[in-house]
């Protein structure tokens, strides 16, 4: 996640279909309703205003509980029989049978702020880990994937927005879709990855090991009784913003003649936002002269994403030097 002041495949049949489209309609859990939403600014005073980010869907993986986590859900389970004083919980309890991973791809707005919506659809409190770029949003440490992780506690039906972790009184960490170079990921497989594991507490039971979780980052933040009934999430919802390929965010045309020329400047990518134009011709990349579009690409390559690279632009009005990073 970028710095900035202020996340054993089983085919269960038809049974199964009509909750895999609904979950990639709307990036939704037995538990859980999961949103990302970017910041379009206006470019005053920090004013401007949040739409959801378009996502499409990828796969659903469904696995078995894992041995100690069957025989607690078991055991808890029993107990709700047995008349218990938790009804909500138990409830929410009754729908544990397989593990569930969803995953969805999207398209980074680079530059822009994010924050993601958690929308916990049960009567019970839930436990939520809230990953960016293997890094736990609350608290920072890297995400181990377990119950060990401090959650996030959401109340009944609660809502909650969180937009970055608080890092003292005086700072805190946005969400912000940057290059590569910018990520905060310790684990470079995770960069690109927002993750959200949800889990159960156990009807009746309470420890101190969550946090609730406030609309806003500075707002106060309490411990609240929370023990999960698994060590392994039950839901887990992937989204991944990482592009596929290295680019810089142009389409090549030829000039017939010595370099090649920026027919397009896509949005929201490091050419843009370093002020590439359409009709510029790129001579040079790296002092390394090109001259069709097969020699960019084939030089790109031999690149990966965090690299940077020196362009030789020529402009109408005037010839310069361009530094840019590469992406996926």
């Amino acid at each position: 996640m970028p710095r900035r002041k202020l996340l054993a495949s089983l085919a269960l049949g038809l049974v199964l279909f009509s909750s895999l489209l609904a979950g990639a309609a709307g990036m939704s859990t037995r538990f859980l309703d999961v949103g990302v939403e970017v910041f379009h600014s206006l470019g005053l005073l920090g004013m401007g205003w949040y739409e959801p980010l378009d996502v499409r869907f990828l796969t659903m993986d469904i696995g078995n509980l894992a041995k100690d986590d069957a025989a607690s859900v078991a055991h808890a389970s029993a107990n709700c029989s047995g008349g218990s004083s938790v009804p909500a919980e138990c409830a929410a309890l009754a729908k544990v049978d397989y593990i569930f991973t969803r995953t969805y791809t999207t398209e980074p707005v680079l530059g822009a702020t994010y924050r993601v919506v958690l929308t916990n659809k049960t009567d019970a409190s839930l436990g939520v880990v809230l990953a960016i770029d293997g890094l736990n949003t609350n608290g920072g440490l890297a995400a181990t994937g377990t119950a060990d992780d401090r959650k996030w506690i959401l109340a009944p039906r609660q809502t909650v927005r969180i937009s970055g972790w608080q890092v003292s009184t005086d700072q805190a960490l946005a969400f912000r879709f940057e290059t590569p170079s910018h990520s905060e990921a310790t684990d470079p497989t995770q960069r690109g990855i927002i993750r959200v594991d949800a889990y159960l507490p156990v009807p009746g039971e309470g420890q101190s090991r969550g946090t609730g979780a406030g609309n806003v980052i500075g707002q106060p933040t309490v411990l609240v009784p929370f023990s999960s009934v698994s060590k392994l999430p039950l839901d887990t919802v992937e989204v991944n913003y990482a592009r596929t390929s290295v680019s810089l965010g142009i389409l090549c045309g030829e000039t017939g003649g010595v370099g090649v020329r920026v027919t397009q400047v896509v949005a929201g990518t490091i050419a843009e936002l370093r002020g590439l134009q359409v009709g510029d011709v790129i001579t040079h990349i790296n002092a390394v002269a090109v001259n069709t579009c097969a020699e960019f690409s084939a030089y790109l390559a031999t690149k990966k994403p965090g690299d940077h690279v020196v362009l030789k632009v020529h402009r109408v009005d005037r010839d310069f030097l361009l530094t840019l990073e590469i992406e996926e």
